[in-house]
């Protein structure tokens, strides 16, 4: 195991809790190959923690402290890893044989570099760099033993986001399947590309936004397979009508509206073209669901955030709602860029809200709160 040196400051970090060092902050730090165990000194020589070295994200991750009482990053640690974290979630009410949820959530669970949503009878691992995916296989057998699963996939998740990732699977994950979250159905493909159909994040706002939905026309923006819209649909809304650029996301969002026994209207197309011909049209909505992915092509949130909110804003009624989202933290607080987007139109947040328990995420490393959502009601 080769040995590393820290700065004060970095030998700090970890102490508060820091699993995610960037090699930045290492002076000196010699070159890596991905996957590397590295031991962790502090300027006395003192053991600060073993990490594993991740160059595609210029990361240490920080598996195992001193206090774990581990001296290397083996089986025996991350099944001791998983086994808390579900003791979590099934505090939270979540494990059932369909459910679907987050079982580990990077390094708020001790597994920084690492993800698990569960899908049923298989997990779907993710890890967040090519020197990962060997300790990413040993994770998925423990989450498979511990949550009583009959197989994962890990999928390698690199910075672009590309759909088309490396994916190593052990015992059995079938293609489709359905899976249930507080009763509904959903249909999601395990092996698919990086998003399988349904965000465990959004779980709580699945809950929360049918309070805002009873006998209202709502227009639900980038609508994936449309989750949120369903949940509106199930709600008692007047209308839902869900907007995505793929006929095949909304083939799928079709099918489960269908098998929830819920009607939705699907239109195919661009958001921002969607607005512009319903603002022409005169259409009203009294709720908007505003959900853009966090990069794309032709997207940025940065740029192109504030003109989709002014678009929305001109759809909605005086009393109506604002529903938005956001999975980017750097650009800062989502009400600054709304207020760029509503121009002086008076309105007031009626909610805000985050990532669910399930997602917890270190004192330490802020920025791993990526979720943001915000409700506002335009007068």
């Amino acid at each position: 195991m080769i040995t590393v040196s820290l700065s004060a400051a970095a030998a700090t970090f970890v102490a508060g809790g820091g699993r995610d060092i960037d090699t930045a902050r290492v002076p000196g730090l010699p070159a890596l190959e991905a996957g590397a165990h590295v031991q962790l000194v502090g300027a006395a020589g003192e053991e600060v923690g073993i990490a594993v070295a991740d160059p595609d994200n210029a990361k240490l991750r920080v598996l195992a402290v001193p206090a774990d009482g581990f001296t290397k990053l083996d089986a025996a640690l991350l099944g001791l890893r998983v086994e808390r974290a579900l003791a979590w979630r099934k505090r939270l009410g979540l494990p059932g044989a369909e459910n679907a949820y987050r079982l580990v959530h990077g390094a708020g669970d001790g597994l920084p570099g690492f993800a698990c949503d569960v899908m049923g009878r298989a997990a779907v691992v993710y890890a967040y760099g090519e020197g990962l995916r060997a300790l990413g296989k040993q994770l998925a057998e423990a989450v498979v033993g511990f949550a009583q699963l009959e197989g994962a996939v890990i999928k390698r998740r690199s910075k672009g986001g590309s759909d088309d990732v490396p994916q190593d699977v052990i015992g059995r994950v079938d293609e489709k399947a359905i899976v249930r979250e507080h009763g509904v159905a959903y249909e999601v493909h395990p092996l698919a590309g990086l998003n399988v159909g349904l965000f465990t994040d959004m779980r709580e706002q699945r809950l929360g936004l049918p309070r805002f939905a009873p006998g209202q026309r709502v227009l639900n923006l980038f609508s994936y397979t449309g989750a949120l819209g369903l949940a509106c649909a199930r709600a008692g809304a007047a209308s839902v009508t869900n907007v995505d650029t793929s006929q095949g996301v909304l083939a799928w969002a079709k099918g489960n509206f269908d098998r929830n026994q819920q009607a939705g209207r699907y239109e195919a197309g661009d958001a921002r073209r969607y607005l512009q011909r319903a603002a022409r049209d005169k259409e009203r909505y009294d709720l908007v669901i505003v959900d853009p992915p966090s990069a794309g092509v032709g997207w940025a949130t940065g740029r192109d955030y504030p003109e989709l909110i002014a678009a929305a804003s001109a759809v909605i009624p005086e009393g109506g709602l604002l529903w938005l989202a956001s999975n980017t933290v750097e650009l800062g607080p989502l009400a600054k860029l709304a207020g760029k987007g509503l121009r002086g139109r008076a309105s007031v947040i009626v909610e805000q809200a985050g990532l669910p328990p399930e997602y917890p995420t270190v004192v330490a490393q802020p920025q791993d709160r990526y979720l943001q959502v915000l409700v506002l009601r335009l007068l």
